[in-house]
């Protein structure tokens, strides 16, 4: 099943995994399944390298690249599933560079 967006969801930057996250569901899971997808400020960079690396472009990179960063967060689950490391006890999908390529 894939991921679907909420496009309710803010993105939020995660200092600790230097990331940025937002929330996307499993798609007809019923109850309800949130899950965090959370991507690498150094993916972010090399959509644009040409951008600062700080967190205001990370930001400003992400709202440009949402609808990549979904689709790839959901073609990540669909072929790996969840990861096996939880965000605060919910599932979460991780993303790094070589899952933007």
């Amino acid at each position: 099943m894939p991921l679907v967006s909420d496009v309710k969801s803010k993105p939020l930057s995660h200092s600790n995994s230097r990331s940025i996250g937002i929330w996307m569901s499993v798609e007809g899971r019923r109850p309800f399944q949130p899950v965090r997808v959370l991507v690498s400020n150094e993916a972010l960079s090399r959509l644009d390298p040409t951008n600062v690396r700080d967190l205001y472009a990370a930001l400003e990179i992400f709202h440009r690249f949402r609808s990549l960063v979904e689709t790839a967060a959901s073609r990540k689950f669909d072929s790996h599933g969840f990861d096996a490391e939880k965000y605060e006890g919910m599932p979460a999908v991780r993303l790094t560079t070589d899952d933007l390529t």
